[in-house]
């Protein structure tokens, strides 16, 4: 700056006498382009910061915007075309992939969620990490973002509390349906007839308590080993729909009549697998000649393992249970449970997709020997043939925006028998000599009896078990050991991606609040599942779920025995593994029984107890009469449906495509900054700019200061 003022901006008098520009001494002197030439320049800004090293930058700057200066202007904008961007790009995205499950909100959130939403991405990405059943080392930004959610889980907790009480309050069941009416009538009806043949007039045997806490206390640890595979058939293939586009299980009951059909008349049922396990010679035969103490197919099982909780009771059950002496041993045969005569419609639309799902994914029509219709070959079509996409699309086939409502911003959504083949061996340890040798002997035992076909494609099998104490070895006072013959049937066999193969059973969870999240499974169908696994070794399960009104396939679940025993403890806080030692209470009080038909019964007002009634031929007052059970022909609908819980923990593809947690409301949006636009020229209404007091109150200050 001193150098600036020195310099002479007058010419010399001898310049303008003498008519010469500028004289080569003053061009030397102050000419830069002269210094750069003559390599003697030097920077007149050079230290320049130094020279506003007293300035105060943040005073200026508080001056400045109480004037009305926008000096965030640039910052801005900037920000804002990089906003935009992002949301052009993440549209791009959406555009080119599709979510399922993505439904607006039919009525309005009482409020906004406490969390914005770069912490729900946050806490939705340790969820994620959680469910990983791959664990892996966590990073330094991993452990502090598990830090973040820590603090976090109480807040959480309470806004999913909240959350599950509004949709609660929002539940209607109204609009729901029984799906393929025709056809579940039907199958009931079926289980019906199949009722009739047992005997009618019964007398009180025997109380069998159905709680872990009226168990003796040695019988507590109770497990199931596996012994052995005794006998299995043919499985058929199973192929799932990989969900990039939409698949929706369309059925009319006619389709499911002729690939399922209902056999009215049970005394011409000839195929062992279809008979209760006290008809079917082959659990008759195996249960001999491996010393079984107690013989019962997975349907039974199911039965008897749901009694684990007295709070979430299954209900009432009947369940025909026959005892015969074979070489001086009684065997106790225990059938499937009777069916029911009232359900919800979930229950009976649950009941109804078991089938639809085995008729779309199943690839072997193991109900009839009938030639799949074209619909099932359409969905049965190979990745070579390239048509899966259309296959499962059940749209036109110029439906190309069908995920355009994704454009819209999360705002928006508010309110605005053909490939058989022997599978792997399911058992870990295989049958010895003997029991081949054995089988050998029971196939022409029952060839006469049952008409069976060893090489057709059945899904049985027939595994041994072990019940007992921890330690099958030693011998604890008062506990027996027991061995248990399961038939089992299996959906089919999956194609891994290793090429191995592995048994897989599916299972339907029908979603009628897709628009708040995904409900949480029952502990009936919780305890079903995980009896599924439990007594077919080396199975896996695959749980889909399905949007109850359209039939859309929201996402398929892959669970094991310890997930979904997890998945129990953590929804009911119930040990799966106490039933068990129901099931081993259960076996210990039939083996008292002696020879002959009972029926073990269990309703809500007799608690946590089963009674054991057997057969008489006398028809008193005080006598169980099984048709006073049975007097209707119909199958009833609860007319309230209870409302499905929301699973806090789940995450569906809509969640994770909009990064938002399970059960919470939406999350706070981003405050955007306050503008004032400066005000120019005369006011009107007389009104006087503020600016010349701020100035003069300035003055006043920085006066005091000094002074």
């Amino acid at each position: 700056m001193e150098r600036f003022r020195s310099i002479d901006w007058y010419p010399a008098l001898e310049d303008l006498i003498d008519n010469v520009f500028i004289r080569d001494e003053r061009m030397e002197r102050e000419s830069a382009m002269c210094r750069i030439l003559t390599d003697t320049f030097t920077d007149p800004f050079e230290n320049i910061e130094s020279e506003y090293d007293d300035a105060n930058v943040e005073l200026m700057k508080k001056y400045l915007l109480e004037d009305g200066v926008d000096l965030y202007k640039k910052e801005r904008e900037e920000a804002q075309k990089a906003e935009e961007q992002k949301d052009e790009n993440n549209s791009s995205v959406l555009e080119r992939s599709y979510v399922p499950g993505i439904r607006r909100l039919s009525t309005y959130f009482p409020r906004r969620s406490h969390l914005d939403k770069a912490e729900q991405a946050m806490c939705l990405r340790v969820l994620l990490r959680l469910a990983d059943t791959e664990k892996k080392k966590l990073t330094d930004e991993e452990k502090k973002e598990l830090q973040q959610y820590m603090a976090l889980k109480e807040k959480i907790s309470e806004e999913q509390k909240e959350f599950l009480e509004f949709v609660k309050s929002v539940w209607n069941d109204s609009v729901w349906h029984v799906k393929c009416f025709a056809f579940m009538n039907s199958k009931w009806k079926m289980k019906r007839q199949k009722m009739a043949k047992l005997p009618r007039n019964y007398v009180e045997s025997l109380t069998i308590p159905l709680s872990v806490q009226d168990v003796n206390f040695e019988m507590k640890d109770i497990i199931v080993g596996f012994v052995s595979c005794l006998r299995e058939g043919s499985f058929s293939n199973v192929v799932l729909p990989k969900l990039d586009c939409r698949c929706r299980l369309n059925m009319e009951p006619d389709a499911l009549r002729d690939r399922f059909p209902a056999y009215l008349a049970p005394d011409k049922v000839t195929q062992h697998f279809r008979l209760p396990v006290s008809e079917d010679t082959y659990c008759e035969s195996l249960a001999v000649e491996t010393g079984a103490d107690f013989v019962i197919s997975s349907s039974g099982l199911k039965c008897l393992l749901n009694n684990v909780d007295p709070e979430h009771s299954s209900g009432s059950w009947l369940v025909p249970v026959v005892v015969r002496s074979h070489r001086g041993k009684n065997i106790i045969y225990v059938d499937k449970k009777l069916p029911s005569v009232i359900a919800t419609i979930p229950q009976k639309n649950t009941w109804v997709y078991k089938y639809i799902l085995r008729y779309y994914f199943v690839g072997t029509n193991d109900e009839s020997d009938e030639e799949p219709s074209e619909e099932t070959k359409r969905f049965r079509q190979t990745k070579e043939d390239k048509p899966e996409k259309a296959a499962y699309h059940s749209d036109s086939d110029n439906d190309s925006n069908s995920n355009d409502y994704l454009k819209v911003y999360e705002e928006d959504l508010y309110a605005s028998n053909t490939d058989a083949g022997k599978s792997d061996n399911l058992a870990s340890g295989k049958t010895d000599s003997k029991i081949d040798d054995e089988l050998g002997e029971l196939d022409d035992l029952a060839s006469g009896e049952t008409n069976l076909k060893t090489n057709e494609q059945q899904n049985v099998s027939y595994n041994l078990f072990m019940i007992g104490p921890v330690n099958f070895e030693q011998t604890i006072h008062g506990v027996k050991k027991y061995k248990i013959l399961v038939r089992t049937k299996t959906d089919g066999i999956e194609m891994l991606s290793n090429n191995k193969s592995q048994p897989l059973m599916l299972a339907p969870k029908l979603e009628h609040q897709l628009e708040y999240g995904a409900e949480a499974i029952t502990l009936e169908e919780g305890m079903h599942q995980w009896a599924s696994l439990k007594f077919r070794p080396n199975t896996s399960l695959a749980r889909v779920r399905i949007e109850a009104s359209t039939g859309e396939i929201i996402q398929i679940e892959r669970h094991t025995e310890m997930s979904l025993s997890n998945e129990i403890k953590r929804l009911y806080n119930v040990k799966v593994e106490n039933s068990l030692s129901i099931l081993h209470n259960i076996i210990d009080g039939l083996s008292s029984l002696t020879p002959g038909q009972y029926i073990m019964q269990h309703i809500p007002q007799s608690g946590p107890f089963a009674y054991v009634y057997k057969h008489t031929t006398n028809d008193r007052k005080t006598t169980f009469d099984l048709n006073s059970v049975y007097c209707s022909n119909k199958f009833h609908t609860v007319p309230k449906t209870p409302w499905p819980r929301i699973d806090n923990m789940l995450i569906t593809p809509s969640l994770r495509c909009f990064q938002r947690m399970p059960a919470m409301f939406f999350p706070i949006l981003r405050q955007k900054p306050v503008y004032i636009k400066p005000t120019r020229g005369r006011k009107k209404n007389n009104q006087v700019s503020a600016s010349p007091s701020r100035r003069s109150d300035r003055l006043k200050n920085m006066k005091k200061e000094k002074a």
